[in-house]
């Protein structure tokens, strides 16, 4: 019977500085790809409009309330403009998502076309995917997350230009800068 010993790894080696690392020190690495902000972020707000109720239209004779009953919630997600491997919140005040409610009312006159919409605010800011251990980092992306509690935004009534329950679009002119 032949017996073999086997050589354990060494428990300390040098890093690419000629520092002393320990054996748990480099297996416990942060050696994986992540997504990450990219620079400082170039934070900047962009506003979501959704019609959340059904149009109303008020008789010629008295005024009416378009409220809960007429209205929907909508969950609002994130996006972004190409794929990357995480979400983050890059340190500002976002959240993956956003629920609009509907405990709204608006009011019209004798004749008005009345509707309930939500601005939902949102911060846009640049990632990119990074992996530390091979130095390789993805094309820039944009996220575009909703802010948290809805900072920024808030419900508002439109007479006249109402459209259908759901409806939106995006105002990507806001100010620079998080919520």
């Amino acid at each position: 019977m032949v017996g073999y010993t086997l050589a354990r790894p060494a428990s300390t080696a040098l890093d690419v500085n000629g520092n002393t690392t320990s054996l748990e020190a480099r297996q416990l690495s942060n050696c994986y790809a992540r997504t990450e902000l990219g620079g400082h972020g170039n934070p900047h707000q962009n506003y979501l409009h959704k019609q959340l109720s059904e149009t109303i239209t008020c008789d010629q004779e008295n005024g009416c309330t378009v409220g809960q009953q007429n209205s929907k919630s909508f969950t609002v997600g994130f996006t972004f403009g190409r794929d990357i491997l995480g979400w983050i919140d890059g340190g500002f005040g976002v959240e993956e998502s956003w629920t609009t409610g509907n405990s709204y009312e608006c009011n019209g006159g004798p004749g008005d076309t009345v509707c309930i919409w939500q601005k939902i605010a949102h911060t846009a800011y640049t990632v990119r995917d990074h992996d530390p251990c091979s130095a390789w980092y993805g094309a820039p992306a944009v996220i575009t997350s909703p802010n948290k509690g809805n900072r920024g935004g808030g419900y508002y009534c439109v007479v006249g230009t109402c459209r259908n329950t759901g409806d939106q679009c995006w105002d990507k002119e806001g100010r620079a800068g998080g919520p």
